[in-house]
């Protein structure tokens, strides 16, 4: 019958564009990970964190350097600087070392830095990575979408086409009207129209997609109905979105503990040897070396300390308001996806019951006409009421996938 017919045709299309060039989603996800240059930015951030954490490490061990310094200052009569200052000249080549000593809060510190700037990155993109995912999987939803709604009216042009041979053959007989013939060829060339409508909207969303996925791809390529089912549990702690917040948390008391170290005293060792003089024709009779310890204390500050103290703690209370708002939110948004999927399944259960009765109607329209006892137009708005039925359908099934993937972003695997 009817339903059968368009139910056969429908998927053994879908079946044979396997031998077709296809893609599915995992396909376009994998590219788009790939190719999308802000996760490759992330990359490369954690390499500098990384080399960073290099830089620390060897900030620890003494700092090596060759000084040298030619400084001729003549002076003569009533002209020059005085000779008691500078000797007339200073000539200078050391070799010097220096090392900071008793800061290891200070380095531990610093590693906490890097090590939170990792942490915030790969938590970065962790969330634009799940981001990405879900818009591409919408975009492939919705392309898939156009694609099915185009394979059904490529069905039923193709049946339209089949009814307008026999029409013609009914009008030769005497039983229908030759109004009648032109009616349904009306309704023949406007599923024509709306076919190659539905095809350059399909190669819209699918050049929408590719774009997305960082594609330069123009070929036609049919897409595979993806299986989509939820996958995760509703747990905050771990959601990426979430963690930030603490992520941020950790970094802010960091930042106090780096405030507290920066007035802590500060000790280094320093030593060089080479020569210094003021007659650079006898600087072999002064080499020499010098070693020492320097000390610096903070004594005051004008109350700076206190006050990035007070401005660190203004931005943990923002933070607080942000993480207790989006964890209402979270559970929110969840309780709605999931009564919406709720919805949904019901009403394509009552959909499924519309379509089998409309099915049966037409069957029996069809029975009829080919008998010659109704008109063309019952039979037409019979097919119009079934061709609105059967796309509801498709779109229901579509609707419930794009909730499937608005969920699955917000659970955690």
């Amino acid at each position: 019958m009817l339903r059968r017919f368009l139910l056969i045709f429908f998927f053994s299309v879908l079946t044979l564009i396997a031998y077709n060039q296809t893609r599915n989603l995992e396909f376009y996800l994998k590219e788009g990970i790939h190719n999308s240059p802000l996760l490759n930015d992330y990359r490369n951030q954690i390499n500098s964190a990384i080399a960073d954490s290099l830089i620390i490490g060897a900030a620890k061990k003494p700092f090596l350097e060759a000084k040298s310094e030619l400084l001729y200052s003549p002076s003569y009569h009533n002209f020059g600087y005085d000779e008691v200052i500078t000797n007339g000249g200073t000539y200078t080549a050391v070799v010097g070392v220096t090392q900071n000593i008793f800061n290891k809060k200070e380095i531990m510190n610093k590693y906490n830095t890097v090590n939170i700037k990792k942490q915030l990155v790969n938590n970065s993109s962790m969330i634009s990575t799940d981001e990405l995912n879900k818009l591409i999987t919408e975009q492939y939803l919705t392309a898939f979408s156009g694609y099915s709604d185009l394979i059904f009216n490529k069905t039923f042009l193709e049946l339209s086409k089949k009814e307008n041979v026999l029409v013609k053959q009914f009008v030769k007989n005497g039983v229908y009207k030759q109004t009648d013939y032109l009616a349904l060829l009306v309704e023949t060339q406007s599923q024509e129209i709306l076919v190659r409508q539905l095809e350059s909207q399909y190669r819209k969303d699918l050049s929408s997609l590719n774009e997305l996925c960082g594609l330069n791809d123009s070929s036609w390529f049919e897409l595979v109905k993806p299986e989509l089912k939820i996958n995760g549990t509703p747990d905050i702690s771990k959601f990426p979105a979430f963690l930030q917040y603490k992520i941020d948390s950790v970094r802010i008391e960091n930042e106090k503990a780096a405030i507290d170290i920066r007035y802590r005293p500060k000790f280094s060792w320093f030593a060089d040897a080479g020569f210094l003089t003021s007659n650079p024709w006898n600087f072999y009779s002064h080499l020499g070396y010098s070693a020492g310890i320097s000390l610096n204390v903070p004594v005051y500050d004008g109350k700076q300390r206190s006050i990035e103290k007070q401005k660190l703690e203004i931005d943990q209370d923002t933070r607080k308001t942000y993480e207790n708002n989006y964890q209402k939110l979270y559970f929110q948004q969840i309780r709605q996806l999931t009564n919406e999927l709720k919805a949904l399944n019901e009403m394509q259960s009552r959909l499924d019951d519309q379509l089998n009765t409309a099915d049966q109607l037409v069957k029996a329209l069809k029975e009829q006409l080919e008998a010659g006892i109704i008109q063309m137009t019952e039979y037409i708005n019979a097919i119009k009421n079934y061709k609105t039925i059967f796309r509801n359908v498709n779109l229901i099934n579509v609707q419930k996938l794009q909730v499937v993937n608005e969920l699955n972003f917000l659970l955690t695997r």
